[in-house]
């Protein structure tokens, strides 16, 4: 396919707008020729007949009509962007769009937020949250956190994860668990979006013969930490997920043995253009943040008996 220019587009959707060669020459300042040119250098591009040439008048084929669709919203989207770029605003521009997986938003980064205007850093947050890899892999954000490898263009450990079974304290305290075979007597929360949790963590304590009083699955990690906050029963949480929970003493250990996982936290950034300096100040305080949160790790676990 040869390349397309912006003349070309800029042809098409004149030789569409005034209906035939001579109105759109006319209507660009150049000579008809040129506009037949740029019209079969785009037939060429695309494969298709894009438009009909009639006496007196031209009409878009079925594949020009889709095709100017396209057309008109790239040009307009390199007109925002020239007008943009002309006023300094792409730079300057305090918008941080940054996208989560819904757990790691609630549980990690919305309870540390505060501090990033507490650091100077005067960024307007734009936060959503998917725990889909393909909308990461779209990279329509700038900042991303992935759970994964760090195998995604861009990306840049935050922090490693391990597993380990949490549960309300209310609940706990009607029943003490002093032995692994305890926590049998309890009702046991699986995540079915990231089924295998409990199997990970019964075959590094080589308890695969254990099996929870009753099973209740539950979408996503965030519903399912959830559920053993409202006293539902055990769940196999993430330290990065569980510990503001275990902090402010929604959640306690229901056996403190921590099984470290390959996988990890990623903040991602796009390679694209120059990121402004608010979104560089956001992924360094998060960096920031994550480091911290490493070294304080082994100040709220406990040890296992």
């Amino acid at each position: 396919m040869s390349d397309i220019t912006i003349a070309a587009l800029q042809a098409f959707r004149a030789v569409a707008r005034c209906g035939s060669f001579t109105a759109a020459a006319d209507d660009l300042a150049c000579s008809q020729s040129a506009i037949s040119r740029h019209i079969a250098s785009l037939e060429r591009s695309t494969g298709q007949t894009l438009i009909l040439r009639g006496h007196r008048r031209t009409e878009l084929t079925p594949a020009g009509e889709i095709y100017l669709e396209t057309v008109n919203r790239a040009l307009e989207e390199l007109q925002r962007g020239a007008a943009k770029l002309a006023s300094g605003s792409a730079l300057r521009s305090r918008t941080v769009k940054i996208l989560a997986m819904p757990s790691f938003a609630s549980r990690w980064l919305i309870p540390r937020l505060a501090r990033l205007h507490l650091a100077g850093i005067d960024a307007e947050i734009e936060l959503s949250t998917s725990i889909w890899d393909t909308e990461f892999r779209k990279e329509r954000f700038d900042i991303g956190i992935h759970y994964g490898d760090g195998s995604l263009p861009g990306s840049k450990l935050l922090m490693h994860d391990s597993l380990v079974p949490v549960i309300s304290p209310q609940l706990v305290a009607q029943r003490p668990i002093q032995s692994l075979s305890d926590l049998q007597r309890f009702p046991w929360l699986h995540d079915s979006l990231r089924g295998g949790k409990w199997q990970q963590w019964l075959s590094a304590c080589s308890a695969h013969h254990l099996a929870g009083a009753r099973t209740m699955r539950l979408q996503g990690t965030e519903t399912t930490l959830t559920a053993a906050v409202a006293g539902l029963g055990i769940a196999i949480g993430h330290d990065t997920l569980i510990a503001h929970d275990v902090m402010q003493g929604t959640l306690v250990e229901a056996w403190p043995f921590y099984v470290p996982m390959a996988a990890g936290y990623h903040l991602m950034r796009p390679q694209r253009g120059r990121a402004s300096p608010y979104v560089k100040a956001v992924a360094d305080w998060m960096l920031t943040e994550a480091g911290m949160f490493r070294e304080t790790a082994g100040s709220w676990k406990r040890n296992a008996p």
